[in-house]
């Protein structure tokens, strides 16, 4: 199930240096559950972007917010597709923007959100 049609409230807070994805995910009976996903136990830095769901990542896959700047998170278009946006440092020292579509990974599994 997708996670986004299934959740409301979906921001995301960060405590420390650690990105969370926070809201209430609906259950399979109906019944809404508070969600807090770790989004830096899932997403790396790959030189500079966010990973490339069409790609494997080769290391890492962990602690974007470590190397990134000016993280946020929106629903965007007009499908309200759920996008999770930052500048990241590459392998030269150097910032770039990067984008993540989160609904193209994460899906909602009876209240608990699962990574792809």
């Amino acid at each position: 199930m997708s996670f986004y049609a299934s959740s409301e409230g979906i921001r995301i807070s960060e405590e420390g240096r650690r990105t969370w994805l926070v809201g209430r995910a609906r259950m399979t009976d109906g019944s809404w559950k508070d969600i807090k996903l770790d989004l830096d136990n899932i997403i790396g830095n790959d030189d500079g972007k966010l990973p490339d769901p069409e790609r494997r990542l080769t290391g890492g896959g962990q602690d974007f917010t470590e190397t990134s700047s000016n993280v946020r998170f929106g629903f965007e278009g007009g499908g309200d597709v759920p996008v999770l946006r930052a500048r990241l440092r590459n392998a030269s020292g150097g910032e770039q923007e990067s984008d993540l579509n989160l609904g193209e990974r994460i899906t909602n599994v009876n209240g608990d959100l699962v990574f792809n």
